[in-house]
């Protein structure tokens, strides 16, 4: 019965998921009503009212976040996706705001990231009560418009008080379950960076993002003796540093400048193993240098206490856990100004670990080698039991629709999950998919529409609970 409830709105679910997609959701500057900008303003009314047509009760939550709820009971389980999306960036072959449907996908920015899979769970649970099916607990499909922005709504849906579920999932990454998430520590760290000597660095600047594998520094060194520039430009040629890396001086003799490109080769921060450090190959050149005062001994520190290593040995915090594997150190951004060199360092932690484990030790050694902190980011781990009523239950629904094992996956990211307690990742994208995401193109078949709204279903009867 459940079954046919959902085969037969399948019209109605990728009309609606259409209709989603048309409303242009990126994050803005805050407008009156509007804390992230009018888009996400407007998806979130649009879903609002969609909701309620469907028969849901539903509340707007001070216009960040908003929820759609059907059933009884004293608790409530949920499905926590997100309405907001990336910018639409160029390449598209299709308007990425028309919810074209082509060839058995549907095409447009938000279609998987996350409009699609909010859209699935409110279908899912109209089908449950449609079907009349009893269940002990109430259905909530709550849904955020900030997640690609910091997830600020799902933090002020929890400091307002709203209720938190007794279970759920997020299906805003992949299958089957993400059961455990690495916590996640961010610096922005410091070192004194003064110029002195006739060779001196002008310039220090490289990276995109913190939680992104440095891939390429660029240097300017002015020095006013030619003979001088000249070994600079020897020794770059000279340089052999790790397989991938790459460095390149240029000499403009009319202004005593080499200017230096280096380099590596990207990773995202969970992984930092899988690149090359741009500026660990750049410190590697630099201390061959041997610039004098502070500049030099920032290189000196900086390859002392990190270089080539991901796994935060010399920092004294490398560990690991059985779960989900080893400590991870990722160097993203470094700008040298106003006479001090500033680097960010992005630490993964094992699951089973306690955050003062890490930052015990971490401040003790920053401390010791003249390091300051200019500012730091926290996220806890994620970790649900194998052995939990929700895994359990994920497991079951999943292997039912899928006849496939719901392997368990520790992940170094951080996922919607960790807003919301009680909450794990659980799909939209099968193993082996190779969906575009944050890309051109991004589409969604109708096929893999209707199979996770079956596992979906599935999870939310099994959750609540039959009376």
């Amino acid at each position: 019965m459940l079954s046919q409830k959902i085969d037969a709105m399948k019209d109605e679910l990728i009309a609606a998921l259409q209709e989603s997609v048309r409303i242009p959701s990126v994050g803005g500057d805050p407008e009156e009503g509007a804390p992230f900008g009018a888009g996400p303003r407007k998806s979130l009314d649009w879903t609002l009212v969609f909701a309620e047509k469907m028969g849901f009760r539903t509340k707007n939550v001070e216009n960040v976040a908003g929820w759609a709820e059907m059933g009884e009971g004293d608790e409530m389980v949920a499905v926590l996706g997100h309405l907001d999306v990336v910018p639409e960036g160029k390449g598209w072959t299709v308007d990425p705001w028309g919810g074209e449907l082509k060839d058995g996908m549907i095409y447009g920015r938000g279609v998987l990231d996350n409009k699609g899979p909010v859209m699935v769970g409110l279908f899912a649970a109209k089908a449950i009560f449609d079907s009349g099916i009893a269940l002990k607990r109430r259905i909530r499909v709550i849904f955020g418009t900030n997640e690609e922005r910091g997830s600020k709504c799902m933090k002020r849906y929890v400091e307002v008080g709203e209720e938190l579920p007794a279970a759920g999932f997020t299906p805003d990454a992949e299958y089957p379950i993400i059961y455990a998430e690495k916590g996640i520590l961010t610096y922005t760290l410091s070192l004194p960076f003064a110029a002195s000597g006739e060779m001196k660095l002008l310039s220090l600047e490289g990276g995109v993002a913190a939680n992104v594998v440095m891939a390429e520094v660029k240097a300017e060194i002015t020095d006013p003796r030619p003979e001088c520039r000249q070994r600079i430009m020897d020794a770059a040629a000279a340089w052999k540093g790790p397989e991938g890396s790459s460095l390149s001086a240029a000499e403009d003799a009319a202004q005593h400048i080499v200017t230096l490109e280096m380099k590596g080769h990207p990773a995202h921060g969970s992984t930092p193993e899988k690149g090359i450090n741009a500026l660990a190959c750049l410190a590697d050149f630099m201390n061959g240098l041997r610039l004098k005062g502070e500049q030099g001994d920032f290189f000196a520190r900086f390859s002392k206490l990190i270089g080539f290593e991901t796994n935060g040995a010399s920092l004294a915090v490398a560990m690991n856990d059985d779960v989900s594997g080893a400590l991870t150190a990722c160097v993203g951004v470094v700008k040298i100004a106003n006479g001090r060199a500033t680097f960010t360092l992005n630490i993964r932690y094992p699951v089973t670990k306690k955050e003062k484990e890490i930052t015990g030790p971490l401040l003790e050694t920053f401390a010791q080698n003249g390091i300051t902190v200019e500012s730091a980011t926290s996220a806890n781990p994620l970790y649900m039991p194998p052995e939990s009523r929700l895994i359990k239950a994920l497991q079951k629904a999943y292997t039912e629709v899928t006849g496939e094992e719901a392997e368990l996956l520790a992940i170094g990211g951080g996922t919607y999950a960790k807003t919301m307690p009680n909450v794990v990742a659980f799909g939209p994208v099968f193993p082996g998919q190779t969906y575009k995401i944050h890309e051109e193109d991004e589409c969604w078949s109708v096929e893999d529409i209707m199979k996770n709204a079956h596992i979906m279903a599935k999870v939310l009867v099994e959750l609540a609970e039959r009376k």
